[in-house]
């Protein structure tokens, strides 16, 4: 099991719920508590047409209260997470990206059908 992390299987479905026993900012550990959910719902045989990650419970990292036997984020992880946000903010989106999400983005968002966004973009006004 993935260090930090708790489960309850769900027997008649493809999911599988990840608990992290202690709050963390550390992109890494999110990926291997995803990779491990992950593992535990695949079947050999079974071929998957979509898959996806969601992140429930999100709170701000000065709201958590830390753990007298879990160890939270070590400095040197949180420095580094911090360098990669700096990195992608300035040199674009995913330039500085873990591994394990893959090289090549093979899907696009479908928006074909996207709604205007009249409230959000003067490009996008209602003529009348």
């Amino acid at each position: 099991m993935a260090e930090g992390v708790s489960c309850e299987p769900c027997p008649s479905h493809a999911t599988q719920h990840v608990k992290l026993t202690i709050a963390t900012a550390d992109t890494g550990r999110l990926i291997r508590a995803a990779l491990w959910g992950l593992r535990r719902v695949n079947r050999p045989g079974f071929q998957y047409k979509k898959t996806g990650v969601l992140l429930l419970d999100l709170v701000p990292a000065g709201s958590v209260q830390g753990s007298l036997f879990l160890r939270p984020d070590p400095p040197e992880r949180v420095r580094l997470m911090a360098i990669v946000d700096q990195l992608n903010a300035r040199h674009g989106r995913d330039r500085v990206r873990f591994g394990a999400s893959g090289l090549e983005r093979g899907w696009k968002l479908k928006a074909e059908f996207l709604s205007q966004r009249y409230t959000t973009r003067w490009c996008e006004l209602l003529c009348v």
